[in-house]
């Protein structure tokens, strides 16, 4: 007998014991489609997120005045802080104030406070402008009232109408406003670029504000220093200007690395908990094929009275156990399919403001041979035991 005419004749056995079997499937689809859905979800927010992190670039490396630290009101980056930082600091490439708070921005009679931020000629994201363009030498070397608007405080404050080269009051000076970024949508990560409703000048422009104080230091290590080097480097002139103080550093490409293999971490984990149905649902095929070589124990002897093998006998069984589990796999993967894509393109805008594509080739492929191995390891032993089954022994069984 071919493995086509096994496979034909165990599903005529499935078919004729229609509610046995499905009952024994179900644990199978359970977890084929917990499994396929987790995994699928897990790839797409973070193909999703990934890509969302792509677009803000390499945003370097940060020093901030350590929020815990008793002595946080008297430590204070200053601009001399910050020079100090830029001439001293030999394993930095790029040294930056970091300005970020709330000040009051008028446009004609609409007056609202909104959150300012410091930028830079220095551009190592892929942000897009709806209109104008990005600050450049000029604006920063000759700290020019110039600002740029991201889309939500545009809409704001102009409407549907243009922008670009119109004026704008911040704390009473006048900017001009040089480019708009085109919509963001980041989910989550819209707190990364200050939310919609925020507007950007020059660092060397806040600087020249009233009360602007700097939160921080940005800065990039130097061709040949790692991160870690150029921070420390960074951090040790600071602490010659401030010997009582304490810092805090992070590297923005390590954070969403960190956050990205956390999610996978969490798929995989999840998904342990689905293949656990998976296994109960193996049980469940277990046990129920060693109730079939009981109940046909005396069909097991004719068979083998006419001539059939050791092997004849095994395959049948087995087959049987693989066929359960092949349909149960392929209806789990199906409904797995399906929560996946539903799930994918509700969470992928939620958390990251994009939609990413699923490579479902090897994750269906994974869950059916899954689905297989499940089939093989649990039916081998009922096909076992029904092949070393005595003919005369069996052809006696009532």
């Amino acid at each position: 007998m071919k493995f086509g005419e096994y496979f034909l004749a165990a599903l005529n056995t499935l078919w004729a014991n229609r509610a046995r079997s499905v009952l024994t499937m179900i644990g199978i689809v359970i977890g084929t489609a917990a499994v396929i859905s987790i995994f699928a979800l897990g790839q797409s927010a973070k193909s999703s997120i990934g890509q969302t992190l792509g677009v803000f670039g390499d945003q370097g490396l940060f020093l901030f005045p350590d929020q815990s630290s008793r002595r946080v009101n008297a430590v204070q980056v200053t601009w001399s802080d910050f020079q100090n930082v830029l001439t001293s600091c030999s394993r930095c490439a790029k040294v930056f104030p970091v300005y970020d708070n709330y000040y009051s921005v008028r446009n004609g009679h609409s007056k609202d406070v909104y959150e300012l931020a410091s930028d830079t000629d220095y551009v190592t994201d892929k942000l897009v402008m709806a209109e104008g363009r990005r600050f450049n030498s000029d604006d920063v070397d000759g700290a020019r009232a110039v600002c740029n608007l991201y889309w939500g405080l545009k809409t704001k404050l102009f409407g549907s109408a243009p922008a670009l080269g119109k004026y704008v009051r911040i704390a009473g000076r006048r900017f001009l406003v040089v480019g708009v970024y085109a919509n963001i949508s980041a989910g989550v990560f819209n707190s990364v670029i200050g939310g919609s409703d925020a507007l950007n000048i020059p660092y060397t422009t806040y600087h020249r504000l009233p009360a602007s104080q700097i939160q921080g230091i940005q800065l990039y290590a130097a061709p040949g220093s790692t991160p870690a080097e150029a921070i420390d480097d960074a951090e040790a002139v600071l602490k010659r200007l401030h010997p009582n103080a304490t810092f805090q550093s992070f590297d923005s490409s390590q954070q969403g690395a960190t956050f990205l293999q956390v999610i996978s971490f969490v798929a995989i984990g999840i998904s342990a908990i689905g293949a656990i149905a998976l296994v109960v649902g193996g049980i469940g095929v277990m046990n129920i094929m060693l109730v079939s070589v009981m109940e046909r124990t005396r069909e097991i002897g004719i068979r083998k009275a006419i001539g059939a093998s050791r092997g004849d006998i095994l395959w049948q069984f087995l087959t049987e156990a693989v066929a359960i589990t092949l349909i149960g796999g392929g209806i789990g993967t199906f409904v797995g399919v399906a929560a996946a894509a539903a799930g994918s393109s509700v969470l992928d805008v939620t958390f990251a403001g994009v939609s990413a594509g699923i490579s479902w080739l090897p994750i269906i492929a994974l869950a059916l041979g899954s689905s297989l191995a499940i089939g093989l390891f649990f039916g081998t032993w009922p096909a076992v035991r029904a092949s070393k089954l005595e003919p005369i022994e069996c052809l006696r069984h009532e």
